[in-house]
Formats: structure tokens, sequence, C-alpha cells
């Protein structure tokens, strides 16, 4: 299976994904484990271009794809034609309203270059 994309990592999205590890822990280490299979197999479909997301908002240019058997979301942009930045790890349960203050303003200026 080859990569499509090259996926770029927000800091903030390392951040949400750690917090949700650590929530999941502490309720099951095994949903825990669920969880990083199906955040693995999101990530694995983003990079392959075989989830192609869908539009956050009309009007915006973030995208999500939904985790298979949680209500997390991934929150991506495309940035170039082979490079996806992923913005968010959240809950599909939180107020639509949160959601947006909580990825806007999350681009690639935020980003460490790899130079």
């Amino acid at each position: 299976m080859g990569f499509r994309y090259k996926l770029i990592h927000h800091p903030q999205a390392s951040a949400d994904y750690n917090d949700t590890l650590n929530y999941f822990r502490e309720v099951d280490e095994g949903l825990m484990d669920i969880f990083k299979d199906d955040f693995q197999a999101a990530l694995r479909g983003l990079a392959t271009g075989r989830f192609g997301g869908t539009l956050y908002a009309q009007g915006h240019s973030v995208r999500w794809v939904k985790l298979r058997r949680f209500s997390h979301k991934i929150f991506f942009e495309n940035e170039g034609a082979e490079t996806r930045m992923v913005l968010a790890i959240i809950s599909g349960k939180r107020h639509p309203n949160l959601i947006r203050q909580l990825i806007d303003g999350r681009g690639k200026s935020d980003v460490p270059s790899e130079d």
C-alpha cells in the first residue's frame, strides 16, 4: 500500500491525541488500545487517499474523517497536492462552536520547519 500524502501533525493535534489516550487509559486500557487502532487506520486512510474527508463547514478548507468506532474526528487541511496537515483530534460530541474555536488559528505557520 503506497502513501499518496505526507501527513504533518500540528503540535496541538499531538497534544489532543495524547490527552485522549490518557482519558481512555484511565477508563479502560483495552479501550485505549482500540482507540489507537482506529486512529492509526484513519491516518493510513488519509495518507493513502482512501479517506478524502467531509468538508467541515461551507466556506472553510478544513475537512474531517471520523474514527470507525469512536465519536472522535481527525480534522485536517490539504496543504498542496502532496501534503495533509492534521489540525486536531476532537470528540464529535463536542458542540460545533467549541470545535470551531479549537481548530481556528491552527495552521502550517504553527508547525516547526523541517529544514
